[in-house]
C-alpha cells in the first residue's frame, strides 16, 4: 500500500498541467480515479495496437461510472465533435466532412435539424453501423443487440409506457441503485431529463441499440 500511495502521489506531481485539461487529469483531479489507474488506462491504449480507442472507452470498460466520464467532458467542453471522430476512425476524408457541414448549414438556414452522422449516412459516403460506432465513441455508450430480447413490461413502467415509446427507449435492467436503458438515438436534453427523473442516489447508465430491434421491442410489449 505504501508503494502504491508513493507512486501515486509521484504522478500526481509530474503531471504537466496544460491550457488544455485531458480527460484523464479531469477524473484524477475529481477524485474519480487515481493517478495509477489512470496510467494502467493509458498503458491499455498503448496495446491497444490497429483499434482506435479513446481514453473514456476505455476508462468505461474498466468500469469508471458513464455518468461521471461524462460529466467530465461537458464540464470542461471536452467531447469528441461526429465529424472528428469519423475523421479519427478513417472512415470519412476532410473533403467529405466539409461537404456534409455545408449541407448542415443549408439545413439549419430553413431550421431543419439535421445531424452531421445522418448526413454522411445520407450521401453514401458511411453506413449506418459505422454512425453508430462514431455514436458510441461519441456518448461513451456500448452498443447492444437486442434481437431476441424481451422486454419487461414492469420494468417499462420505470419510465412509463407512453414516454418509452416516443423516444424509442427499452429499459434493460431496473435495481436498487441503477437503471440501465438503450436508445435508438441519443439526445441529451432527453437523457438529462431522464437523469432527473431518478433519486439522486440511483445511477442512470445508457446503452446503443439499433432504432428497428428497439422498434421491434416495443412492438411486443
Amino acid at each position: 500500500m505504501v508503494a502504491q500511495d508513493l507512486l501515486e502521489s509521484r504522478m500526481a506531481r509530474n503531471f504537466n498541467p496544460t491550457v488544455e485539461k485531458m480527460l484523464g487529469q479531469i477524473l484524477v483531479e475529481r477524485e474519480i480515479i487515481s493517478p495509477g489507474f489512470l496510467q494502467l488506462a493509458l498503458d491499455r491504449q498503448k496495446k491497444e495496437m490497429g483499434k482506435y480507442e479513446y481514453i473514456g472507452e476505455i476508462l468505461l470498460k474498466m468500469g469508471v461510472p458513464q455518468q461521471k466520464i461524462n460529466e467530465a467532458l461537458d464540464s470542461y467542453n471536452k467531447r469528441k465533435p461526429i465529424g472528428q471522430i469519423f475523421l479519427d476512425l478513417g472512415i470519412i476524408t476532410p473533403d467529405q466532412l466539409q461537404k456534409a457541414l455545408e449541407k448542415q448549414m443549408k439545413f439549419a438556414r430553413v431550421k431543419v435539424r439535421k445531424p452531421i452522422g445522418k448526413l454522411l449516412v445520407e450521401m453514401g459516403v458511411t453506413t449506418h453501423n459505422r454512425y453508430m460506432e462514431v455514436l458510441s465513441k461519441h456518448f461513451n455508450m456500448v452498443i447492444v443487440s437486442l434481437r431476441g430480447f424481451f422486454p419487461s413490461t414492469s420494468l417499462q413502467r420505470a419510465i412509463g409506457k407512453a414516454y418509452a415509446q416516443r423516444h424509442q427507449i427499452v429499459v434493460l435492467e431496473d435495481y436498487d441503485k441503477g437503471i440501465k436503458l438503450a436508445l435508438a438515438e441519443p439526445d441529451p436534453f432527453i437523457m438529462d431529463e431522464l437523469r432527473r427523473a431518478f433519486p439522486s442516489g440511483k445511477s442512470v447508465e445508457f446503452c446503443l441499440a439499433d432504432r428497428s430491434e428497439i422498434n421491434d421491442c416495443l412492438k411486443k410489449m
